[in-house]
C-alpha cells in the first residue's frame, strides 16, 4: 500500500512538472482577452460615472505604463485639459503585467476624458481629436506577440465594442 502511494505521488509530481509550465504560459497569453474585456468594461463604467456626475466633473482614464499596461481611472478631469474641472479621486487602478498597449490615441500624453453629456474626448498633438472618428485601442500579449485584442470606442456616441 505504501509503495502504491509513493508511486502515485511520484507520478503526480512528474505530471505537475510537465504540465505546469504550459498551463502558466497559456494563462499569461490569455491575459490579452481578459484585459480587453476589463478595459471595455472600465470605459463603459467611466462613461456612466461621468453621465451621473455633476456638470464639469466627468471622469478620466490615464495610462501610467504602456508596457506592461497599467492605468488609473479618476473622478474628474485634469484642469490642464479642462479648466472648469479638476481630478478629484482615483476610482481604481488596473495592472496587466503580461499585456502591452500598442501605439494609438490612448497613451501617456493623451488620456481619455469622459464628459457629463456622454461623449469622450482626448488630446491629439495638442488639439482635441475629432469626435466623429472611431478609436481603436490595441493590446498585445508580452508572452505571445501574435495574440492581440482591440477595444473599439466611438467618442461621439460612446459606443464600445470588442471585435
Amino acid at each position: 500500500m505504501i509503495e502504491l502511494l509513493v508511486a502515485c505521488a511520484i507520478l503526480t509530481v512528474l505530471a505537475l512538472v510537465a504540465l505546469l509550465p504550459r498551463y502558466l504560459e497559456y494563462t499569461r497569453a490569455r491575459q490579452v482577452g481578459d484585459s480587453v474585456s476589463i478595459l471595455s468594461q472600465d470605459v463603459a463604467y467611466l462613461e456612466r460615472f461621468a453621465q451621473n456626475s455633476e456638470p464639469f466633473e466627468g471622469a478620466t482614464i490615464e495610462i501610467d505604463s504602456a508596457d506592461p499596461l497599467k492605468y488609473t481611472c479618476y473622478s474628474g478631469r485634469p484642469s490642464s485639459l479642462d479648466p472648469l474641472s479638476h481630478i478629484r479621486t482615483a476610482l481604481f487602478v488596473r495592472s496587466f503585467p503580461d499585456v502591452a498597449l500598442m501605439s494609438g490615441p490612448l497613451g501617456h500624453s493623451s488620456p481619455f476624458l469622459f464628459a457629463h453629456n456622454g461623449s469622450i474626448q482626448y488630446p491629439d498633438d495638442g488639439q482635441w481629436a475629432d469626435q466623429h472618428l472611431v478609436v481603436t485601442i490595441e493590446l498585445r500579449s508580452r508572452v505571445d506577440r501574435s495574440r492581440t485584442g482591440d477595444v473599439v470606442v466611438n467618442p461621439f456616441t460612446g459606443g464600445i465594442s470588442t471585435p
